[in-house]
């Protein structure tokens, strides 16, 4: 751990407001990062963002410097998305009898090849189950090793890349009709 960050977090426990907003400063571009891509959506993501740190406002006195800092807010990130997820599946439940959308109105849009790859990466993420789909981004649009993601989450590094390679799997599947004339995925 950096020097001046420790010096932050020891500050902030003893209750320094201004050296939590320092280690907020510092922290708060990935946190967000992380927040939009696990949303997708970015009042979804400004509000995880917000829990996330209140959280660690409220609970830095249990922060018990063995991991890294940036490490705890992600561990937070995650249980805090892992929450969200949870009550959105709830309502989505209760809402099931909503109307469809009209295929008609979809196939006339006709978005460009780059923005219609992009969008079915969206779909087939947004349709992975919870867990596999936290593993994949963490892993692959936040760069995190396998142990890390480990240590974040709580959970083995086996079950880990058990994660990734079903979300990859289900990847290459979703994708298998832009994939002619490429390498596979």
């Amino acid at each position: 751990m950096k020097p001046k960050v420790q010096d932050l977090i020891l500050d902030a426990k003893t209750g320094n407001a201004e050296a939590f907003h320092a280690l907020v400063a510092y922290h708060d571009e990935k946190i967000m990062t992380l927040a939009l891509q696990l949303t997708r959506h970015r009042q979804d993501a400004e509000d995880l963002y917000q829990e996330v740190f209140l959280k660690a406002y409220k609970n830095i006195e249990s922060f018990r410097m063995e991991s890294s800092f940036y490490t705890w807010l992600y561990r937070i990130m995650v249980n805090a998305f892992l929450n969200h997820q949870r009550k959105e599946e709830k309502i989505t439940i209760q809402e099931s009898s909503r109307e469809l959308p009209n295929p008609v109105e979809s196939i006339s849009a006709q978005p460009q090849p780059d923005t219609e790859v992009s969008e079915r990466i969206n779909q087939i993420l947004m349709a992975l189950p919870k867990q596999q789909k936290t593993v994949f981004i963490l892993k692959h649009f936040q760069g995190l090793k396998i142990r890390e993601i480990s240590d974040m989450m709580n959970i083995s590094s086996g079950t880990i890349k058990k994660y990734l390679f079903r979300a990859m799997e289900k990847m290459r599947f979703g994708l298998k009709e832009y994939q002619y004339g490429r390498n596979r995925l």
